[in-house]
Order: structure tokens, then C-alpha cells, then sequence
């Protein structure tokens, strides 16, 4: 039975190293502010963390791998190989004052594997979206000088995706300590189509970011026990750290040909400093978690961006519980686990006095799989990004991920009689 299950793991691990290449292009937005800084970064986790409110920054990696915190890898199990895929769909509704707008879409959401090296080293690696981009935009422009307009539609499109390597070490049994290395690769592809005038000649300006650079994040956990009762501190640190990209520029006629082109090779995508803080509490059956993330924006300036932009706050709260004593002879759902969460996220995006932002509500389930060391979680969460007031646009959606966390009893070794 352990040998088809390793075949199983292999081949499910094989097909997605086939379709891995596709993670890069996938596309899990339409959002109009993704036009802005480098698209509409994604919250990281996997599937426990989401079913929390995107919380765990103080819950070490146990029986799934736990990427918001690279220090939370010091504790897994030293016998167990982790493997985390997982998916995501989106179904949402955006409008403003003119218009409305109503879609679906689904795409890959990340693949992780994790293991120890020793008993006080482990390690992960793994691929997920950074951000993602996906506009389209009409815009009314004056020729400097007269009364004449033009339109300009920008359409946009592609994003970042992030491979990480992240290696952990367990100091004095309560203290973790981790680092990510990850290597961000990815095209922001803006097409800007000029229509609509007598004095401006009908044009398409492709303006495209080829991006290659390295990015750094850190970590550390510290755990401590009272009588009844489990705490866990998490901190997470990434400096400002400006991406490297080869920005190409191309201007084409009404019939596609190349008016002129030009290629240069920049560092103006920049992520601004980020600090986490989080603190859990195990309790029995009964787990609970904060977290608070805070983005430095303001001291971020990018050529093309009009409005400044604002310091980020985001709050999540999660609960995650097993109201019933596992047992082989129970219903399947009493030997679910069973989550929930709410986040707020103040945004760097503010128009004249209106600073946008999101509230998310989440419920969720881990359901176990063969022999209870592997899991399905699956969670589904509603909320709401932007702002209705004048010319600005509100998207509502519901959120449904689904992931599996593969546990292998690996690094055994065989007794011969």
C-alpha cells in the first residue's frame, strides 16, 4: 500500500512539474487597480492559512507547510516529506457609477514541497504568484494646446510569479529562525490603443516589463507553554528591494507596423520594506491566531504613478478547531477540522481623501485523508476591494480554494529480519 501511495505522489508531482510553466502566464485578476506599482499582490498561505483569514505568521509547518513564516518549516516532522499543491477561483462582480462587470476564473494557485534535513534544519521549496495583472481601462486625453480629444484604452495583462527556496533552523528548542531566497520572474504587458482624433493618427503603444531579479524575506518563531495552553510569536521582515526588468517600448501603426521601438534595462518595480508580526494560541482541540502585516509605501516612488502612495495595514484574525475527539469509528465530519477568519487590509492605493480597502470573511475545512496524515482544505470566502464613491470602482467576490497537503512517511529506515 506505501509503495502505490509513493507511485501516486510521484505521478500527481510529475504532471504538475508539466504544467508548472503555465503557473507564470496564468492570469487571477481583472481588477482595475492592478494598472498601478506591480499589480495586485497576492497574499501568500496555503490551504490551512486560508481557510484562517490568510493568518499563521506564529503557527509552525506540522502536518502542512506553513509559507508565511520560513522559520515555521523548523517544525515539521524529521520522518515526514510534505507535499502542498493547491487551487483558486474567483467569482466576482466590479462596477462603478457607469458600468458593471461579472466573471469567473480559476487558475493554479501554488505547489510546495517540504522536508527536514535534520532534526534542527528543514527546508521548502515551491512556486506561487507574487502578483498578478489584469485591466482594461478607457481614458479621455486632451492634445496639449486645443480642445481635442482623444481615447486611450490600455489593456494590461500578465503578472509575477515567485520561486522560493526557504531553509530553517531550531534554536533551544523554542526558537526558529528561516530565510526565503526566492527568484521572481514574470511579464506586466500594458497595451495602450489610440483612437478617436483627426490630429492624433489611430496608434497601439505596447509597453512590456520583461522581469528577472531575486527577493529576500525573513523569519523567526518562538513558542512557549503554560499549563494548559500552547503560545507561538511569529515575526517576518522584508527589506525595500527594487526588481530588475528589461522594459521594452514599441509604438505600431494603424496597420501593425513598427513606427519605433526601444528596449532599456530598468529597476524602477519596486516592493517597498514589509514587517509581520503574528501570535497564536493552542488550546486542546482549539487554536486561534492573529496577525498583523504592515507595508511601507509611502516612501515608494514609482515615474509613472500620479498619486502617492500610502502606508499598508493589514489585520487577520483566524480560528481553527476539532470540536470532536478523533476516532476511526466516527462520521467523517467529526473528524473534520473546522476554520475560520476575517481580514482587513488598509491599501497603498489612495484617490484625493479616499484610501481603498478590503474585508474578507472566510470559512473552511480540513478533511483527512488516508490514514489521517494527509488533507484536503477546502474554504470559501466573501469580501469586497475598493470603494463606490465618485468615479472609483468596488469589486465584491467569492473566493473558493481548495488544497491538498500530502504527507509521506519518508527517511525510515527498513528493519531486515
Amino acid at each position: 500500500m506505501n509503495r502505490l501511495i509513493s507511485i501516486a505522489y510521484i505521478s500527481i508531482i510529475s504532471i504538475l512539474l508539466l504544467i508548472l510553466p503555465f503557473l507564470g502566464n496564468t492570469q487571477n485578476t481583472v481588477s482595475p487597480y492592478s494598472i498601478f506599482g506591480p499589480g495586485e499582490i497576492r497574499s501568500g498561505g496555503f490551504g490551512p492559512n486560508l481557510g484562517m483569514g490568510g493568518t499563521g505568521l506564529a503557527l509552525e509547518s506540522e502536518n502542512n507547510l506553513n509559507s508565511l513564516n520560513p522559520a515555521s518549516y523548523a517544525g515539521m516532522d524529521s520522518l515526514k516529506l510534505i507535499f502542498e499543491f493547491g487551487l483558486q477561483g474567483k467569482a466576482y462582480n466590479i462596477s462603478n457609477s457607469n458600468q458593471s462587470l461579472s466573471g469567473f476564473e480559476a487558475n493554479l494557485a501554488y505547489f510546495a514541497l517540504g522536508f527536514k534535513y535534520t532534526r534542527w534544519m528543514a527546508g521548502s521549496f515551491g512556486m506561487m504568484p507574487f502578483s498578478t495583472v489584469g485591466y482594461s481601462i478607457n481614458r479621455l486625453n486632451y492634445i496639449e494646446g486645443t480642445n481635442e480629444q482623444y481615447t486611450s484604452n490600455y489593456v494590461g495583462s500578465g503578472g509575477i510569479t515567485r520561486f522560493y527556496f526557504a531553509n530553517a533552523i531550531k534554536l533551544l528548542k523554542k526558537l526558529s529562525l528561516g530565510i526565503n531566497t526566492s527568484y521572481l520572474f514574470g511579464q506586466l504587458a500594458q497595451e495602450e490603443y489610440i483612437t478617436g482624433s483627426t490630429l492624433v493618427p489611430e496608434m497601439m503603444i505596447e509597453r512590456k516589463d520583461f522581469l528577472r531579479s531575486f527577493y529576500f524575506d525573513f523569519g523567526l518563531q518562538y513558542q512557549f507553554n503554560t499549563a494548559n495552553t500552547n503560545y507561538s510569536l511569529g515575526l517576518t521582515y522584508a527589506p525595500e528591494q527594487s526588481l530588475s526588468s528589461k522594459h521594452l517600448v514599441t509604438a505600431y501603426d494603424s496597420d501593425y507596423s513598427i513606427i519605433q521601438g526601444q528596449q532599456y534595462n530598468t529597476e524602477y518595480l519596486v516592493i517597498p520594506q514589509i514587517f509581520g508580526a503574528g501570535i497564536g494560541l493552542t488550546r486542546d482541540r482549539l487554536k486561534l491566531a492573529f496577525d498583523y502585516t504592515f507595508q511601507q509605501w509611502s516612501n515608494v516612488e514609482y515615474p509613472i504613478q500620479a498619486e502617492e502612495f500610502s502606508d499598508s495595514h493589514r489585520f487577520s484574525l483566524g480560528i481553527e478547531t476539532n470540536p470532536w475527539e478523533r476516532r476511526a469509528i466516527n462520521p467523517g465530519f467529526k473528524n473534520w477540522t473546522y476554520r475560520m477568519g476575517y481580514s482587513h487590509e488598509s491599501s497603498y492605493l489612495k484617490f484625493g481623501n479616499t484610501t481603498l480597502g478590503s474585508n474578507e470573511f472566510t470559512m473552511g475545512a480540513g478533511i483527512p485523508l488516508y490514514g489521517a496524515i494527509s488533507n484536503m482544505d477546502i474554504s470559501i470566502s466573501h469580501g469586497s476591494y475598493g470603494a463606490s464613491t465618485g468615479h472609483l470602482t468596488k469589486e465584491k467576490f467569492l473566493r473558493f480554494n481548495i488544497g491538498f497537503s500530502l504527507n509521506e512517511r519518508a527517511f525510515l529506515k527498513r528493519v531486515i529480519d
